[in-house]
């Protein structure tokens, strides 16, 4: 009987780590038509609900549907964003100032939109620039990587002079200092009128993918890196192998992995605390286009070279908190000179620049956050009545989740035995241990959060100078990668047993009455 309740408490606490992940995009695709007039710009911009959510500042929770009320809050929010966000300047530099004209969504069932439908319908929302005579030239900028939401964006569009038929197909830079301009002639006389809608748009330059983006994350026990590369940047310094030069197959994937690895644990050396730390290669994926979700392995499938995305996890381990990294940036030549990073370190976020001429990122540590003090409960403590036993309770369960806030196995299993005992503490470290690997994205730790105790009251059964308790609690893990946070929240029902063992009070039985999903969710990362 205790290796059936055993095998449950397993399941139950190991189960948040398993349930299927969000899907989320890790890069922000905004792709746009401009009918540039004498008389002002017509542009219509396609972006995806999620991002709408996203960017808006909302959490993307992932359940069956998300909330018409939801949805259109963020829809709202998205107007400013867009005309804060792009940029149009004339040739005398002054900023044309915009104005939102119509947004057509996708239909929007009263009851919600499917997670599907979040991530494949489209929006579009039309802008109109008003001009006061016929533009000699213009200058087009995206900003919407300048605020507290890091998530990258990527912006293409097809640019077309009224009274003709076809445009240019421009990536819209986000560097400061770069600006795409385009000239217009207007001594010819205009054809038949031209509307937006009428424009074709030219297939998307495969230019706009030309940004490696990367994040850097620093922790006590490690420091991540995450590389997501265009293909076609990599092979500016590694050529991939195949038979195609349009198209990667699966089997050329596996066989490119080495040449990968290889690739990026010989660049951008990292010091810990003045020693050169090797990296292990934990991740590399190949991403289509239309890949939804950067931070789950993908399945395999034929690439087109041309829109292929390299997605490489590095991991530099640590010999406690870091006080000092130092990251030489060596990815540049003739054809890629600036790299850019977001950087979370701890809970706190920056962006870092780095270049042919400033290559070096350097952080040093402002303190590390204390790890949780976890202290056991003595067994004279009194558990008289409910209320002292229900504190009794709780403290011990808490103690449990917080022992895995350590990183050594040693410190862990240490923390664990001040609240569990025998069988069920050999059995609570390895198969929660076990649950925090996510194989489902790739063998990632999560980490719990919180730990939210809803109720406690006596429950029926035995344990040996002690007491049972039924506890009811929440428990909120998180993983993150590509600066997506995934959250999920689960609730349990448990009969505890509990009872005085060399000296301190101790969970010595659990027997698991209950448990069930509460949410889902994704969010951005704050910088």
């Amino acid at each position: 009987m205790k290796r059936f309740v055993t095998f449950w408490l397993m399941f139950a606490l190991g189960w948040i780590f398993y349930a299927p992940a969000a899907s989320a995009h890790s890069i922000s695709m905004i792709e746009g038509e401009a009918l540039v007039h004498r008389d002002g710009v017509e542009i219509k911009l396609t972006v995806r609900p999620e991002d709408i959510l996203l960017s808006a500042g909302l959490t993307l929770i992932v359940s069956d549907r998300i909330e018409k009320a939801v949805i259109m809050k963020g829809v709202e929010a998205h107007r400013k964003y867009l005309l804060d966000g792009l940029v149009i300047k004339d040739a005398e530099g002054h900023r044309l100032t915009g104005k939102i004209t119509k947004v057509e969504l996708p239909e929007i069932p009263d009851e919600g939109m499917s997670l599907d439908d979040i991530m494949s319908k489209t929006a579009i929302y039309h802008l109109q620039y008003p001009l006061n005579h016929p533009p000699v030239s213009l200058s087009f900028q995206q900003v919407f990587n300048s605020g507290v939401n890091f998530i990258p964006v990527m912006m293409s569009l097809n640019v077309v002079q009224g009274g003709q038929s076809s445009g240019s197909a421009i990536p819209v830079p986000d560097n400061g200092d770069e600006v795409q301009r385009l000239s217009f002639n207007w001594t010819k006389s205009p054809g038949p009128t031209t509307t937006l809608a009428a424009a074709p748009a030219p297939a998307t330059s495969p230019s706009v993918f030309d940004t490696a983006v990367t994040f850097v994350y620093i922790q006590n026990d490690q420091v991540r890196i995450e590389i997501l590369m265009p293909l076609a940047a990599l092979e500016t310094w590694e050529a991939i192998p195949r038979s195609k030069q349009d198209v990667l197959e699966i089997e050329e994937q596996t066989a490119a992995r080495p040449i990968i690895e290889q690739f990026f644990t010989q660049h951008n050396e990292l010091k810990i605390d003045g020693v050169i730390v090797k990296p292990t290669l934990d991740r590399v994926d190949f991403y289509a286009l239309d890949s939804r979700n950067l931070a789950m392995v993908p399945d395999p499938r034929e690439q087109i070279a041309a829109t292929t995305r390299v997605g490489a996890m590095l991991t530099y381990s640590t010999k406690g908190a870091p006080s000092h990294v130092e990251l030489n940036w060596t990815l540049f030549n003739d054809k890629v000179v600036s790299a850019r990073a977001v950087v979370f370190a701890y809970d706190k976020g920056s962006r870092a620049s780095l270049s042919t001429d400033k290559p070096t990122f350097i952080w040093d540590s402002p303190g590390a956050p204390a790890l949780p003090k976890i202290d056991s409960i003595p067994g004279d403590q009194s558990a008289a009545d409910n209320a002292a036993r229900s504190a009794l309770s709780e403290a011990l369960l808490r103690n449990i989740y917080r022992g895995f806030d350590y990183h050594s196995e040693s410190d862990i299993y240490d923390a664990l035995a001040r609240s569990t005992q025998g069988d069920l503490l050999t059995d609570l470290y390895l198969k929660i241990k076990h649950g925090l690997i996510m194989q489902e994205q790739g063998g990632a730790v999560a980490r719990v959060k919180e730990v939210k105790i809803i109720k406690s009251e006596p429950a029926p059964g035995h344990a040996d100078g002690g007491f049972v308790e039924r506890v009811t609690w929440k428990v909120e893990g998180t993983i993150e990668h590509w600066g997506h946070i995934h959250t999920r929240i689960n609730e349990y029902t448990a009969d505890l047993g509990i009872a005085p063992r060399d000296g301190s009070w101790k969970i010595v039985s659990m027997d698991v009455v209950k448990l069930s999903q509460v949410q889902n969710a994704v969010s951005l990362r704050k910088l």
